[in-house]
């Protein structure tokens, strides 16, 4: 969706041709462009296009006083014991102390928030808070403040002798205290007291450490990883298909719960309004952040994050980021980074196939491998450009001129050719601010109410370009779920595939929850094809209308309906296709001690904290296999199954406690 940003930009150029008489011209010469390079070429020769395009956006600046300010305010709400509204100023704190130079701001905003996260038992986060406030110069005569609280977090992890040498610190450093001799003495008193009570043997700890974020271990792929394709399992295979094109398909038989795909992405991005939470580098949730050491605008979950971005893209991006995030384009951040992260000499000697004329030829000069880590990889995903309205394409154009523009005020181009750079890098971010809202993912996280699955929300965090994962196509009953892990995605199979079958991913439009029409319409308007999938051609009911009281059986032969009969004999039934006979007794039998074990794991699902996650999964897993091989679907028990399933799924994935905001 176009910003307004953008809409006023087109509007001016609109404006400022139609005075001239001519606008008409410019959309032929864009319609009659077969390349993106001629394309944003013929937008930057417009007269007047860069006065145009601006946007007044300062840089996400460090500030002594706004980190000030963010810490007193933090104090305020810590003394009223609100600890999480607390932790989150001093986290703005640490976001705006400035981290070169004089760095005593942000040492005394990492102690505040040491102390915060103490009382919230996050004994460990709360030492690496001490650790750094201690190396960014925390003042000498107060250390023993840190020092103290260091060895009360150590005991409570349960590391005694770390706690003995914190506390024989914070001894030490009261000589250079600058406390009167009563003070420092009763200090010393209390601090030995608490040495002597490491000795005592029923000294009980309970410490948690890093477990806040409930993200469980990254899953391994069912099978071995497919050649030339090192992210998705052996019994998927990359095919086409005249209908959808490239697509991903089964080459083995696949069960429910399989894990089919485990995929970095090229780049990601966290979403406006939440850079204080996630980690910009891999989106995960962070309590206690990392701030970027030049900009105050994002915030990392450690050291190596925030190493591998500055060195990747954030070097280039951390002055224009700002500028920007105002612009408010869409995917332009996410556009940006890809780019920054392909850097400028690969970019501007990139083979640019005349891919917008011909997809298919296209194809067949790709080698078939799909590396996350490769820009060429989500290069050649599909843009849809010649489905695109003209006026709509400008309007891409000018943002990725606009963004080029950014770009073009820092060191990213060097000091050579710069117009002629700026066209090209415009190029790619082009293409890839049409592309993207074709192929990008979000990264999302379970907001978990432990006990109350059901009313645990999934919410976006962030998006993520993946070569692989963008190659599957559209159901609106699909096949496979999709979980992050971090950034990283996981797809399972929530049904059974059989071989030959192509995965089915949903794209945002569930035949459940949504009429078929407006089904069609969304997916028309955004990734440009009329949905043909089994719930469309058969309009699915909705959740509240499905079937619920006598089950539909599978035939063996043509997978037709075989109908439970009135008369109750189930020896001998006919499929209603294809009158293949069949003995229903073992399958009633199958399905009711199938049924029995789903309805337990179900309500111990719904009502409990998951403990039992493992078998939960199992089970549900194991009687989703049953009805997909008995039952003929729509059938509202297995939608219940398979919602419940992805549920449990997400507790694996990033997931985090509704309690602890």
């Amino acid at each position: 969706m176009s910003s307004e940003t953008s809409k006023e930009w087109l509007r001016l150029v609109k404006e400022r041709l139609e005075k001239a008489d001519q606008y008409q011209q410019l959309l032929q010469d864009l319609s009659s462009c077969k390349t993106d390079v001629e394309r944003v070429s013929t937008v930057d020769q417009l007269e007047h296009i860069h006065s145009i395009l601006t946007i007044k956006a300062s840089p996400y600046m460090k500030s002594d006083a706004g980190s000030t300010q963010a810490r007193e305010e933090g104090n305020r709400l810590f003394q009223k014991r609100q600890y999480y509204p607390a932790l989150m100023l001093y986290n703005r704190s640490v976001m705006l102390a400035p981290a070169g130079g004089d760095t005593s701001m942000l040492a005394l905003a990492l102690a505040n928030r040491s102390a915060v996260l103490h009382h919230m038992k996050l004994y460990q986060f709360s030492l690496d808070d001490i650790a750094a406030a201690l190396n960014y110069g925390y003042p000498n005569n107060i250390r023993y403040k840190l020092y103290e609280r260091e060895g009360k977090c150590h005991c409570q992890l349960g590391q005694l002798s770390q706690a003995r040498v914190s506390l024989n610190t914070a001894i030490h450093a009261l000589q250079v205290s600058q406390l009167d001799k009563n003070k420092m003495k009763t200090l010393i008193t209390d601090f030995r007291k608490q040495l002597d009570k490491l000795d005592d043997p029923t000294l009980v700890t309970n410490g948690r450490k890093h477990d806040i974020v409930l993200r469980g271990p990254l899953p391994e792929l069912s099978g071995k990883g497919a050649p030339g394709v090192v992210t998705i399992s052996n019994a998927v295979s990359v095919g086409t298909s005249e209908e959808s094109g490239r697509g991903l398909y089964a080459n083995a038989d696949i069960d429910v719960g399989d894990v089919l795909i485990v995929e970095k992405p090229y780049c990601s991005t966290v979403l406006k309004g939440r850079s204080l939470h996630y980690c910009h580098h891999c989106s995960s949730r962070v309590v206690s952040p990392v701030p970027c050491l030049s900009c105050s605008g994002v915030v990392f979950c450690g050291d190596m994050c925030r190493k591998q971005a500055w060195e990747q893209y954030h070097v280039h991006e951390c002055s224009i980021l700002h500028q920007v995030t105002m612009a408010n384009i869409g995917l332009g951040s996410l556009a940006v980074k890809m780019v920054l992260k392909a850097g400028c000499e690969y970019l501007c000697t990139f083979e640019q196939f005349n891919c917008n004329e011909d997809e298919a030829h296209f194809a067949e000069r790709f080698d078939g491998k799909y590396n996350w880590d490769d820009y060429g990889s989500v290069y050649r995903l599909i843009n849809h450009v010649r489905d695109r309205k003209i006026e709509d394409v400008l309007m891409y154009c000018l943002e990725a001129l606009f963004l080029a523009s950014c770009i073009q005020q820092t060191e990213f181009f060097g000091d050579e050719k710069l117009d002629r750079k700026r066209v090209i890098i415009g190029s790619h971010l082009l293409r890839n601010l049409m592309m993207l809202p074709c192929n990008a993912h979000e990264c999302s996280e379970l907001v978990y109410k432990e006990g109350n699955l059901p009313e645990s929300l999934s919410v976006e965090v962030g998006s993520a370009i993946y070569p692989c994962l963008s190659l599957i196509n559209h159901s609106c009953d699909p096949n496979v779920v999709r979980h992050s892990y971090k950034n990283v995605c996981v797809v399972r199979a929530i049904r059974n595939i059989p071989k030959g079958s192509e995965l089915l991913d949903n794209y945002g439009a569930l035949c459940a929850l949504t009429r078929t029409a407006d089904r069609r319409q969304k997916l028309e308007s955004q990734y440009f094809f009329t949905c043909h999938c089994l719930a469309c051609t058969d309009d699915y009911p909705q959740y509240l209308d499905l079937p619920t009281d006598t089950p539909v059986f599978k035939c063996d032969a043509c997978n037709g309906p075989v109908f439970l009969p009135m008369s109750q004999k189930y020896t001998e039934v006919p499929c209603s296709c294809c009158v293949h006979l069949h003995d229903l007794v073992p399958r009633l039998g199958s399905l009711a001690q199938s049924d029995e074990s789903y309805r337990g794991a179900m309500m111990e699902v719904l009502t409990s904290s998951c403990k039992n996650l493992t078998e939960n999964i199992a089970a549900l897993e194991g009687h989703l296999q049953q009805m997909d091989r008995l039952l003929c679907r729509p059938w509202r028990d297995y939608n219940d199954c398979q919602e419940a399933l992805k549920q449990c799924y997400a507790l694996k994935a990033n997931c985090f406690p509704a309690s602890f905001v």
